[in-house]
């Protein structure tokens, strides 16, 4: 008899050996992640991750509440998850085939336009939250300058403006910062004028500085673009000549309110220039091929282990600043006790600024640094030297313009 029209064709040997390749693929990707743990942490008895990433996240702690509600348990899993290199090596081809086919998604950054990316939230800020936070962080900001005047020193504030606030034609489809986002820095400087506390409009100044290098540009059809750019394309941070633009008009305003309490000018000149390839911040939340290594300047710097994680890095360049002298160059390392001007930066000031502003101001500079655009971390880093009393007669504290969005800003408190 023959088989009825509708019953299914026997399996040929090609079909069994495809079905059975992707059954024992699929068994042992599910195993590979208790096993790698089994191994590493078990029989070798490590306790760090066999590959640091930025996607791991700490090991929760176990209570008897999250243990028997089932919170520990999910956690665990996300914790052994992240850290297996299973998921990173998956998650990272993912990303990459997505990047390559022209839809790269990541929920940390925007893509703009030639491969410039802005992380995310500082393209279209939540302007209605800070209006709203407004009575709070006016009256913190006013404690803050009432520490540090009853501490024996002057404030002052630089605001960084964000990449997306100097380049809105890199980032944004028509050119143009959207209703949210344009004015916001001019508001944050009208507030402080209001307050009474010193400051630097650095976003006009950056805007000169663009006009210059556009200019410089022209004349140098066949150099580098990229030496002509104020922010990294692929990174937060400014370049070494953005940092210049921001640290000259910090000094400026600085030595016009609080020249005559600084000692004299000294003779200041730039040191020798480190060169590094890294890969930007930016580049490395988008979950590519990457890796996490501990790094004496930068904590931990992000190392690519892809051809595209490679070809996003950008070469960053480190200034020292040094001092003159009959007796030689001493270099200015951000630590001289004897400093008149306290930097409490984030890691803008690391990325040159801290440098450039001693540069141009003539003057050397301690500074506390912590990386963290809103300035909280920094300025309760330095807490115990404000609320004691400071040798310094200024103090500088720095923060970036998406920094006042974040969450601490809605009620800051320290």
């Amino acid at each position: 008899m023959n088989p009825a029209p509708d019953s299914p064709s026997p399996q040929t040997p090609a079909q069994w050996a495809v079905r059975w390749h992707a059954v024992v693929l699929v068994a042992l990707l599910l195993a590979a992640v208790p096993a790698v743990h089994v191994v590493w942490h078990g029989l070798l008895g490590r306790d760090e991750p066999l590959l640091l990433t930025r996607s791991q996240v700490p090991p929760p702690t176990a209570t008897s509440a999250s243990v028997l509600d089932g919170s520990w348990m999910l956690a665990k899993e996300k914790q052994l998850r992240e850290d297996s290199p299973i998921t990173w090596w998956l998650r990272g081809s993912w990303n990459e085939l997505k990047y390559r086919a022209g839809v790269p998604q990541s929920p940390l950054v925007h893509f703009g336009k030639d491969e410039w990316f802005f992380i995310q939230e500082s393209v279209f800020p939540d302007r209605a939250a800070w209006d709203r936070a407004t009575p709070q962080r006016r009256q913190f900001l006013r404690d803050v300058k009432a520490m540090v005047e009853k501490a024996g020193a002057e404030l002052f504030m630089a605001i960084v403006p964000d990449k997306a606030t100097v380049y809105p034609d890199r980032c944004y489809a028509d050119g143009q910062l959207p209703a949210c986002k344009a004015g916001n820095y001019a508001a944050m400087l009208a507030e402080l004028g209001e307050l009474g506390i010193p400051t630097a409009d650095l976003a006009a100044a950056m805007a000169q500085a663009r006009s210059e290098m556009a200019a410089a540009r022209a004349a140098d059809p066949q150099g580098d673009p990229a030496k002509y750019d104020l922010y990294f394309a692929r990174d937060t941070h400014w370049r070494p000549q953005g940092a210049l633009a921001g640290g000259r008009a910090m000094a400026l305003a600085l030595e016009a309110r609080f020249g005559s309490k600084l000692a004299p000018r000294v003779p200041m000149e730039l040191g020798a220039l480190t060169e590094i390839r890294l890969l930007g911040d930016l580049s490395a939340n988008l979950g590519l091929a990457t890796i996490e290594v501990p790094d004496v300047q930068m904590e931990r710097r992000t190392v690519p282990l892809s051809l595209l994680s490679e070809r996003l890095a950008e070469v960053r360049g480190y200034y020292g600043v040094n001092l003159r002298t009959p007796n030689g160059a001493v270099t200015m390392d951000g630590n001289d006790p004897a400093a008149e001007v306290l930097v409490i930066g984030t890691s803008f000031s690391e990325e040159n600024g801290r440098s450039a502003l001693s540069l141009f101001l003539g003057r050397p500079v301690r500074s506390v640094i912590v990386r963290g655009a809103a300035g909280m971390k920094p300025l309760r880093a330095a807490l115990d030297e404000l609320q004691k009393g400071t040798r310094a007669k200024v103090v500088v504290w720095e923060m970036v313009e998406r920094g006042q969005f974040e969450p601490v800003w809605l009620a800051p408190k320290l």
